[in-house]
This record gives C-alpha cells, structure tokens and sequence, in this order.
C-alpha cells in the first residue's frame, strides 16, 4: 500500500482524519500499528493511505500568506531548491554520458521537477505568485543559472547530491512542522520521503562505483539527531 505522512493537529482524531481524506479508519490504525487508537498527540507523523488524496491539489485560501510562501520559495527556486536540483542533476547526467549513471540521475530529476510542481502549487495555494526566485535579508532575488553544482568527477558529484537529498529532507520535515496547513504538510512530507528515497540510491551508487560509504547522515528529526543509511 502506498502511503503518505500526516502530522496531527491540535483536536484531531482517528475519526477526523479519516473523515477528512476519506479512508477507513482500520487503515490508519493498521498502517501505523496503533494499539491506543484514541490517543493520538500534536506533532506526530502518521502514515496515510494514499489512494484517495495521492495527487490531491491545494485549492486557494481566503487571503495570502506571505510568510509561509517566502518559506517556500526557498526550496522552490532559491539556491538550494528544486529548480536548481532539476537542472543540476540532468546537466549531470548529460556530462557523465554513460547509461547506468543516467539511469540513476534521470529519474531523480524527474523526481525533482514534480517536487517544483507540487510546491509552484502550494505556493499559489497561499495566494502567491509562484515565480522563479526567493527572498535573501528581505530582498527577492531571481534564480540564477550559477546556483547549479558543475562538479565533473563521479564520486564528487554523487557526494555533493547526498548532501543536499539529505539537506532537503531535513529541510521538508522541518517545513512541515512550521506550517500549521494539513494540505501544504502533507504535500512536504512526501517530498521528505523522496528525497530520503534519493538519498539511499545516491548511497549504494556511490558503494558500486566510488567503494566507500558516504560519512553524510541523513539527519531528519527535531534537534538534529538523526538516523544513518
């Protein structure tokens, strides 16, 4: 079964999330192996069957919150983004120019460019206009071509992208806990989950063709603590 991640909200139920997404409630209760159903809490990730809401798109809010879209357009199209991901990762598939590597670098960035979409989305969402750029000291700045990684070497490169996959879903989590909006959470929990995904193919690349393990961590928890792959 697929799923997504959920973070409970102040006065939610089992009752109430499901009602919310439409799925059972035997299906949270079994995905999550949750012995005390009723005793859910603030703050914690459940996972959520996603056959209902897999690709559920935010509607609009009644006025714009500028805040949180500033949040976002960090990893939407600042320098350490989506846009910037997308691009670096097929200029790299195209500079290395052999099969197995473009296997794995290809679908990342296809990854990437859904990620760009579903945020464009949240963004607009918020009643922003999702633009190319991000906000630095208060100021907006365009993206910039110069935000790409043009690392040459194999093992440089495939360290250069386990560090930022693992940037990113620290950042995701994190994210989804500073935007109290269950729509925009959801959405930046599975964009959590991918780029943990990414992480481990990036990881056993680097094992085949480079012969080491990666000393990056994949540090997704409050306070920084974290689990290795």
């Amino acid at each position: 079964m697929d799923y997504t991640r959920y973070v409970v909200q102040p006065g939610d139920s089992i009752y109430k999330i499901a009602n919310a997404y439409k799925i059972e409630m035997s299906d949270i209760i079994n995905l999550n192996h949750l012995k005390h159903p009723d005793r859910i809490y603030p703050g914690q990730v459940l996972l959520l069957p996603t056959y209902e809401f897999k690709d559920t798109v935010p509607g609009e809010i009644s006025e714009p919150n500028f805040t949180y879209a500033m949040w976002l357009f960090d990893v939407y199209a600042g320098k350490d983004s989506e846009l910037s991901a997308v691009t670096t990762y097929l200029y790299q598939a195209a500079i290395l120019d052999r099969p197995e590597f473009d296997e794995l670098l290809r679908p990342i960035a296809y990854d990437e460019l859904r990620h760009l979409e579903r945020l464009a989305w949240c963004i607009r969402f918020l009643g922003v206009d999702p633009r190319y750029g991000s906000f630095s000291k208060g100021r907006w700045f365009d993206w910039r071509s110069r935000y790409l990684n043009y690392s040459t070497e194999l093992c440089d490169i495939l360290d250069y992208n386990m560090k930022d996959e693992a940037a990113a879903a620290k950042h995701y989590t994190d994210l989804a806990r500073k935007i109290p909006l269950p729509e925009i959470q959801t959405i930046l929990l599975q964009l959590a989950a991918d780029e943990e995904r990414h992480y481990q193919c990036l990881a056993q690349a680097k094992m085949q063709f480079c012969g080491c393990e990666s000393s990056e961590t994949l540090a997704i928890n409050e306070g920084g603590s974290g689990e290795e792959l």
